[in-house]
């Protein structure tokens, strides 16, 4: 999609800046500055106005979703971790068959789309059978338009489901087959985590990231347990024992990263780990916090993510993050909303390796129109947004300059719904 972008108000680099202009070429903002500046140099394309009412903000970013889950809500509210995996994730998701798998992710993403998300990392582990059910998952991302970050789940445990393990080498030969089937979809490995993936199969994915330069999503110290258990089984806590499988460098994205001692911290800065903070679905099941505050001043870059998808918002992520700090911490200064709104955004995308979460030039052309009558003259946009900001300020949603979105659920959306109400009826208890 090529256009000529004039914003009435906008949000660059988390500052607003008036009259602002962007050149989309090819999906890309070729350049951005003034749209004095700009128009001259692009008079072959067609200009789309945004008027002074209306914010234009960087598309946000969701680093790790599992959008399958959205079958778990309600019902599977209030209960102890345990019990959430064994009677809710366990009973459910292994019922799904590919076109399940569809619609349950049509419904997710287009519910994304409408919060103003445009990128999404899908941690998926249906893979036992094989690559069908993430095909359509990859199906399902491009029929809705959202921009995907397939990781892609290794799991070998005995008490997981039968429909999520594998062996090693079928995991890694599946892998290969998607990415090269789905070049577009930034398909990487992905070891679930220390307790269900075995040590073997973390090396392995570790070596397959290493050679194939992808990226390595994986769950650690997300519960207080796993420190207990790998203490108890190889005498390491789990990111120094990522460390020791090899599975920790720049490729790595920890996903929750809570219990991690300041050594840790230190560790995982030193390897150039990033790590993705789900704050919501961290309060939701009761895990605890990530201590964004410290990972911020190590320098390591931190996302967010809305994981179990209770509600898939970027923004109730944002306030989530920011508020979290300050009761950790007993500050109201702790974590600001210039630093909240990076994280869902321009920080967000460098978590995942995706040149995006700014209306800069090289970026793809990912892009948020909101309603801004609710921000009063005296409020700085980017606090609004973070303490009062609401998905129902999202008017229209860009993913490389074209619109998936545009202020009401399309037909593809309220079919999704239906068949997603279709699914949970035989599926859900």
């Amino acid at each position: 999609m090529s256009e000529l972008i004039r914003c009435g108000r906008a949000l660059v680099g988390g500052e607003l800046r008036e009259d602002y202009a962007f050149a989309v070429r090819d999906g890309k903002i070729a350049q951005a500055g003034t749209f004095s500046e700009i128009a001259p140099r692009h008079h072959d394309l067609d200009t789309r106005a945004f008027p002074y009412d209306r914010l234009v903000v960087p598309g946000f970013v969701n680093g790790h979703s599992h959008a399958y889950q959205i079958l778990l809500r309600g019902w599977a509210d209030d209960l102890p971790f345990s019990v959430w995996r064994k009677d809710a994730l366990y009973r459910v998701i292994p019922q799904l068959t590919p076109e399940d798998v569809h619609w349950v992710f049509v419904a997710a993403f287009c519910e994304m789309l409408a919060a103003g998300i445009t990128t999404v990392a899908e941690f998926f582990y249906l893979n036992g059978a094989g690559n069908a059910h993430a095909e359509a998952a990859m199906a399902a991302a491009q029929a809705t338009g959202i921009r995907l970050v397939f990781a892609r789940t290794w799991m070998d445990a005995p008490y997981a489901p039968p429909e999520f393990r594998e062996s090693i080498d079928l995991a890694a030969k599946r892998t290969e087959e998607l990415m090269r089937a789905f070049p577009e979809a930034n398909v990487c490995v992905a070891p679930h985590s220390l307790h269900a993936a075995s040590a073997d199969m973390i090396r392995a994915a570790a070596e397959f990231a290493r050679v194939h330069d992808t990226a390595l999503h994986v769950h650690v110290a997300e519960a207080s347990y796993e420190g207990e258990e790998t203490l108890r089984k190889f005498g390491a806590t789990p990111i120094v024992l990522l460390d020791r499988l090899g599975a920790l460098s720049h490729r790595t994205v920890a996903i929750h990263a809570i219990y991690v001692s300041e050594d840790e911290q230190l560790l995982l800065a030193e390897r150039q780990a990033r790590v993705v903070h789900n704050p919501t679905t961290n309060q939701y099941l009761g895990d605890g916090i990530c201590d964004v505050v410290e990972l911020q001043a190590l320098g390591v870059t931190v996302g967010l993510g809305t994981d179990a998808d209770v509600k898939p918002s970027i923004l109730d992520e944002m306030r989530a993050a920011a508020l979290l700090q300050k009761i950790r911490r007993l500050d109201g200064s702790a974590l600001g909303a210039g630093v909240a709104y990076d994280l869902g955004t321009a920080q967000g995308a460098r978590a995942l390796g995706v040149r995006a979460g700014d209306l800069t030039e090289g970026c793809a052309a990912d892009f948020v129109v909101l309603d801004a009558s609710a921000i009063e003259a005296w409020t700085p946009p980017v606090n609004a947004l973070v303490y009062r900001g609401s998905d129902a300020w999202v008017q229209a949603t860009f993913v490389g300059g074209r619109r998936v979105y545009a202020g009401s659920p399309s037909h593809l959306a309220d079919r999704a719904r239906i068949e997603l109400a279709k699914v949970a009826g035989r599926v859900v208890p």
